[in-house]
């Protein structure tokens, strides 16, 4: 097919490679806006950016060149570009965000959440296609065919047109400044894939990774900043420090926001008397649709998420190995215990982890929960929250910070249900009625959950600050004109308290929120917690806020005096400790009695998982016979001492992926009812 002997060899070959690269750019382009006249529309009106996208691809396609089965490697990089914008068309069908290089960091997080999106028919027919398609190819590698000589000549042939595009795609980027853009300019990455083409986009998302180095970096800029902040000592209102509490709501905002949308009755009425009544206002988030971890990322440490990579998640980059400054381990220096809680998979973006990055002492997930109930969508209903938050409250003397994070109101919303809805919807998008009504009918419910929350918060005798927040715009199609803010960027975020703070409203982007908050109560501890604080009005704010995080991340720690300032907690998985008091013998196996555990629990009796069944979250029952084999050297002063497994019962808790969460302490064999 490929034959490049002579001149009309070369060019029939190089119409080829050219070819596939505009049809495969073509294609693509139209998927991504989901229509082949919006891609063919985008290469007439954007022909240089088009171009530039498809020499990327054209890029990738000539360096089959340089293998004996050519032909092979030429179908296998032109599938993959395929492949890819058939992922990105089925993503973008699910939330707003476009495909990147950090969703392959996701996958796990992806599989996991697959069944409320995919029904089985569509995932047998996936896994159906990836099969055929991984069969075509081995055909292809088997009866194609190839050069059996490669000299040298022919390696410096091929090199040649590779060295040529690769100079032309370096020559329109440094000369381009539409092509330019993208390198300052994805607040909404969304606009920029249409913008700048997904092949671009996509390229920049693998290469573009952590905060650049800012040019003026060094010990002298770095003290610059930190010496100009005053020395503001802590000085609680009120001297009792309050319980902190952050709420994080999955896909909420103020649904009176969407013009022309209307109710039989109000939806949330705890959140719009709380608007009323307490310090609330719009918050600016760096995502819309999905995300929801970097609105996370900003809320908990006071960064920007903008000032990393192009579609960068800082939970699955670099916090899986680095501590950080966060509201945690502020708080930490005033006697405060951190505590998450969240009804979803505790490996859900690396929460697990990053959480001892942060600061936290314990994470209640909800491997660790009793009593969880499910929506239509399969997603965890939000008022198990309630009891589970009251429950850090509880657990620890001294002041607490909680942060929570529902699940409840998740996408995707068109869900079939037989369940009559409570509060009817009109006014609705053409042909998403069902969806919206699916929608607010699920946000009021987080709204009861809210109002509960309050209720058994009014009757502790704790100074509490509740702070509740929409973490992104739900994926319900939404266009900035449907809006009457008009900002597809922007939810609301409203605050309860109980020790009379005044009523402050004010508009925040996300990662200004913890600061603000603890700046009404008198809280400054923390070098960015200040800076947020005392320097929101510079000129230089924002390059200022960059230079702090790409110091404690990235470069020398000049702000901590060099050296590193936090270390990872030793987070507890749930808040309380799970402890094997006995195992008993019963009439058809045998009974397990202790504390906290769940559904996930699991006996292990020398390093070996038994046939469990949870009854409550005092007792699990061992199904079955059992023959407890001894190790009648080991001593048991040892096994105590050392946590070890033998001769011993253990709880794991474990996940649906059959992931290892955490392990109780041991009880010795004969230390039991045995």
């Amino acid at each position: 097919m490929f034959n490049i002997r002579n001149r009309h060899g070369i060019i029939k070959h190089a119409v080829v490679y050219i070819m596939t690269a505009l049809l495969l750019g073509l294609v693509i382009e139209s998927l991504n806006r989901k229509s082949l006249l919006a891609g063919m529309g985008y290469m007439v009106e954007s022909p240089l950016l088009f171009c530039f996208n498809v020499l990327i691809i054209l890029l990738t396609l000539s360096f089959a060149l340089f293998f004996k089965r050519e032909i092979f490697a030429f179908v296998s990089v032109s599938t993959v570009w395929l492949l890819f914008g058939i992922v990105n068309y089925i993503i973008l069908h699910f939330r707003v965000t476009p495909f990147s290089a950090v969703d392959f960091m996701l996958i796990k997080s992806a599989i996991s959440v697959s069944g409320h999106y995919l029904s089985t028919l569509n995932i047998a027919v996936l896994v159906v296609a990836l099969c055929l398609i991984v069969f075509l190819m081995a055909c292809l590698y088997k009866k194609a065919p190839y050069h059996r000589h490669r000299n040298y000549k022919r390696v410096f042939l091929s090199s040649v047109p590779v060295v040529i595009i690769a100079f032309v795609i370096a020559f329109i980027k440094s000369s381009s400044s539409s092509v330019q853009a993208l390198s300052t300019n994805y607040t909404n990455i969304s606009e920029a894939y249409e913008n700048y083409g997904f092949v671009y986009c996509f390229t920049n998302s693998l290469l573009d990774t952590g905060i650049a180095k800012p040019e003026d970096y060094s010990e002298e800029a770095v003290k610059a900043v930190t010496e100009s902040l005053e020395d503001e000592e802590t000085s609680i209102v009120g001297d009792e420090k309050p319980n902190i509490i952050f709420i994080q709501l999955e896909s909420f905002f103020d649904v009176d926001y969407v013009k022309g949308l209307k109710f039989s009755k109000d939806p949330l009425p705890t959140f719009h008397s709380l608007q009323k009544n307490y310090s609330s206002g719009l918050i600016t988030v760096p995502t819309v649709g999905a995300g929801t971890v970097n609105t996370e990322f900003e809320v908990l440490t006071g960064m920007r998420q903008h000032d990393f990579g192009v579609c960068e998640y800082p939970y699955k980059t670099v916090l899986k190995s680095k501590t950080s400054e966060s509201i945690c381990n502020d708080l930490a220096g005033l006697g405060y215990k951190s505590h998450s809680v969240h009804n979803n998979d505790a490996l859900f973006y690396g929460r697990n982890i990053v959480f001892s990055s942060l600061g936290f002492d314990t994470f209640t997930s909800m491997e660790y929960m009793n009593g969880i109930t499910e929506n239509d969508n399969g997603w965890a209903n939000d008022d198990i929250l309630t009891g589970e938050i009251i429950k850090t409250l509880d657990q620890t003397k001294g002041p607490d910070f909680t942060f929570g994070i529902t699940v409840q109101s998740h996408g995707k919303y068109d869900v079939d249900t037989d369940k009559k809805q409570k509060i009817l919807v009109s006014g609705a998008p053409e042909g998403m009625e069902s969806q919206y009504t699916y929608y607010v009918n699920q946000i009021a419910e987080v709204d009861s959950m809210i109002k509960d929350l309050i209720k058994q918060l009014k009757e502790r005798d704790e100074k509490t600050i509740l702070v509740l927040y929409g973490d992104h715009l739900p994926s319900l199609e939404l266009e900035e004109g449907m809006l009457k803010n008009s900002d597809l960027y922007q939810t609301q975020y409203v605050t309860w308290n109980n020790f009379g703070l005044k009523k402050q409203d004010k508009d925040l982007l996300s990662y200004q929120l913890y600061p603000y908050i603890l700046d009404q109560i008198g809280i400054h501890e923390g070098i960015i917690t200040k800076y947020h604080q005392q320097k929101e009005s510079d000129a230089k704010y924002l390059d200022g806020l960059s230079m702090l995080a790409y110091d404690l991340l990235y470069g020398e720690n000049y702000a901590y005096n060099g050296t590193v300032p936090f270390v990872a907690s030793d987070l507890q998985m749930g808040i309380e400790e799970v402890v094997i008091k006995d195992v008993a013998k019963s009439d058809d196996g045998y009974i397990v009695t202790g504390n906290s555990f769940t559904p996930y629990s699991k006996v292990y009796f020398n390093g070996d998982a038994l046939d469990t069944e949870w009854i409550d979250s005092k007792h699990l029952k061992i199904v079955g016979e059992q023959n407890f084999e001894l190790e009648d050297d080991y001593e048991s002063e040892a096994a105590e001492e050392d946590d070890n497994e033998t001769n011993a019962f253990v709880i794991k808790f474990i996940n649906d992926d059959g992931v290892i969460l955490s392990t109780s302490t041991p009880l010795l064999y004969w230390n039991t009812s045995l």
